[in-house]
């Protein structure tokens, strides 16, 4: 069985928070404050009086969609990509789990490297796979060939990468992405590649096919509009791959969701062909990013500056052993944060830099007072 995303249950306690009158200063969020861009919204508008996307479209998606979101893949790639190489999905989580029911037999195994998303364990056991996780060995918070080595069965099927890495923000440099792809080689084993914060990367983001073009004959890269156009309402991702994962990925959506909606497709075309809104995105993540420094390097909290998304990922065991304790005492001043017990990582905090300048600063202000409080 699964639960309930740990940070759609803390949504759920900041809203009774609000309810009772208390100020709440919410870094749980995976997602922009900001608007959708305004020509991305009216590329909706327009598309939303057109009769025929009122109806059924085609379940892999609509054409030209495809080829924008291939011909933004083949910029990170070693070859050109093609829109018949792409399906359309419901956000990122639906790629996920489209792509393990297209990948797993019953009891395969998938290695998740710890800290992870939330989902990704969640998503192997909804398709019948088993997810191993994988404890980092550096203390770096990244996991080395080594670490999966350990890990692997014959029954390993496939690894998760994702990076910029949610929760830690993290980037796998070239040679450390060379040698985790040479390892999983080796062994033959698929590698599912989550791109989702790629576009918002404070240094250049390398690519599997970018790093190793023959990784593409075993990769499945997974991404979104979600977070790079602040459009995590429109639910609008996609997965890419070999024909064969994508025609069996295809008909699993087919009995599940059929077609995204097609006005969040014209959306989402706008979004991929139109002017490019994620540098300004990016400057504004880097500017809140220094708030953060200022107040929590002095708190020791500052160990790994991320590479890129919108998460700082601290070590508190330095506050108490127990990161959910530190956390409830974050809430009890109206801070909500997710335990690094959610993401496979005991001892941290997940903070979200990805609201308000004013917020954020009197926020982190609120925590750093909690923090002195409970002592190192």
């Amino acid at each position: 069985m699964v639960s309930l995303s740990p940070t759609a249950a803390l949504r759920q306690r900041a809203a009774r928070l609000r309810r009772e009158g208390v100020e709440v200063f919410d870094f749980s969020a995976g997602e922009l404050d900001l608007p959708t861009p305004a020509h991305i919204v009216a590329a909706a508008v327009d598309a939303a009086a057109v009769p025929a996307n009122h109806h059924y479209g085609p379940t892999g998606g609509e054409d030209r969609l495809r080829q924008a979101i291939a011909d933004r893949l083949s910029r990170r790639a070693a070859t050109p990509l093609d829109g018949s190489r792409v399906l359309v999905t419901n956000g990122a989580k639906q790629a996920l789990f489209n792509t393990f029911m297209a990948l797993l037999e019953p009891g395969d195994e998938v290695l998740v490297p710890a800290p992870y998303w939330v989902t990704f364990p969640s998503s192997v056991r909804l398709a019948g796979g088993r997810a191993v996780v994988v404890q980092p060995s550096t203390g770096h918070l990244k996991i080395t060939p080594d670490d999966l080595e350990a890990a692997r069965t014959p029954s390993t099927r496939a690894l998760v990468l994702c990076s910029p890495n949610n929760p830690t923000g993290l980037v796998y440099d070239p040679a450390e992405l060379r040698a985790l792809l040479s390892w999983a080689a080796e062994h033959g084993i698929w590698i599912v590649s989550d791109e989702t914060y790629a576009d918002l990367g404070f240094r250049p983001v390398p690519a599997p096919s970018q790093v190793d073009p023959a990784a593409a004959d075993r990769l499945v890269t997974v991404g979104s509009v979600s977070k790079s156009f602040a459009m995590t309402g429109w639910r609008v991702g996609w997965l890419s791959g070999p024909r064969q994962i994508i025609d069996a990925a295809t008909a699993v959506q087919s009995h599940t969701t059929s077609n995204v909606s097609r006005i969040a497709q014209a959306a989402a075309h706008a979004a991929l062909t139109g002017p490019d809104v994620t540098a300004d995105f990016r400057a504004a993540l880097r500017d809140r990013l220094s708030l953060c420094a200022s107040v929590l390097e002095p708190l020791g909290l500052f160990q790994a500056p991320p590479d890129g998304a919108f998460y700082i990922f601290p070590d508190v065991r330095g506050f108490g052993q127990d990161d959910a304790v530190v956390a409830d005492a974050l809430l009890s001043a109206g801070v909500v944060t997710v335990p690094g017990t959610s993401f496979g990582a005991p001892g941290h905090l997940r903070l979200s830099f990805a609201i308000g300048e004013e917020q954020l600063r009197r926020g982190l202000q609120a925590m750093a007072d909690v923090l002195h409080e409970q002592g190192r």
